[in-house]
């Protein structure tokens, strides 16, 4: 009888511990995409990354995430973020990403939202259920935007090539230069489709304009006649551990190859 007793007492207390309405399975927490050192922006690479924005001052932030175990009970993902690592009461929820709509993307999300050059924004993301349940956050990732390089011209702003060799140079007008640059070069075969053909990481002269030249017996080879498009990516100090990153793109350059002989 007193066993019958304690397990009556048992199920009780439980079933009173439950919030009303509350379900004992919240989503499982999100994973971000694992950042790739150097990489571009495109859906198949970084958790976090400075972002193109053509025409601005200002790069936006990637964010990108796994869809979540059980994403078809999943309604929508919310974007978190704060200038303060620890403050947790200072995390602003800036958006959400309403999941399973078709043509959407929903495990991506560009933050251009009153953005400033030089300032460390941190990122959590949480997965909401058809029950309204919010899982736990995510890991924590920052990205702190510099300055876009800037000015950028090939051999003497030249929008096609027909000599060796080639010279690229751009400017940073703070003169605030980071300590490494990405070269990266595509070809333009359609509006859509931009293969990488070339990437080239530069040590910083900490000089403006800084600039690198490309030549050799074998360049004409790497670049047949064509058109191609050019950029530049500064990337600043990172800790890969503590996830923290910085860095910024320019816009991107048109030039044709048509090699005289």
């Amino acid at each position: 009888m007193k066993f019958f007793l304690l397990f009556i007492s048992v199920i009780f207390l439980t079933y009173c511990s439950q919030p009303e309405g509350a379900k004992p399975n919240p989503p499982e927490s999100v994973h971000w995409v694992n950042r790739v050192e150097g990489t571009d922006t495109t859906e198949a690479e970084a958790g976090i990354d400075a972002a193109g924005n053509p025409g601005s001052a200002l790069n936006t932030i990637q964010l990108m995430w796994y869809k979540n175990a059980d994403q078809n009970l999943i309604r929508k993902y919310n974007i978190y973020r704060s200038e303060d690592e620890f403050g947790a009461v200072n995390y602003k929820r800036i958006a959400e990403k309403i999941t399973n709509q078709p043509g959407i993307v929903d495990t991506v999300y560009f933050d251009a939202q009153d953005l400033s050059l030089n300032v460390r924004y941190y990122y959590y993301i949480t997965a909401v259920d058809k029950d309204e349940q919010e899982s736990d956050p995510s890991d924590t990732l920052a990205y702190m935007l510099l300055e876009k390089p800037s000015q950028l011209s090939l051999n003497g702003n030249s929008s096609e090539v027909t000599e060796l060799p080639l010279m690229f140079q751009w400017d940073i007008t703070s003169g605030v230069t980071p300590d490494l640059y990405i070269l990266r070069i595509e070809a333009a075969v359609t509006d859509n489709f931009h293969p990488l053909v070339f990437v080239k990481y530069i040590a910083s002269n900490y000089e403006t304009p800084e600039s690198f030249i490309l030549n050799g017996t074998d360049i004409k080879s790497k670049f047949p006649n064509g058109n191609y498009r050019w950029r530049i990516d500064s990337v600043g100090e990172n800790n890969l551990n503590g996830q923290i990153y910085s860095g910024s793109e320019s816009d991107w350059s048109a030039f044709r190859v048509n090699w005289s002989h």
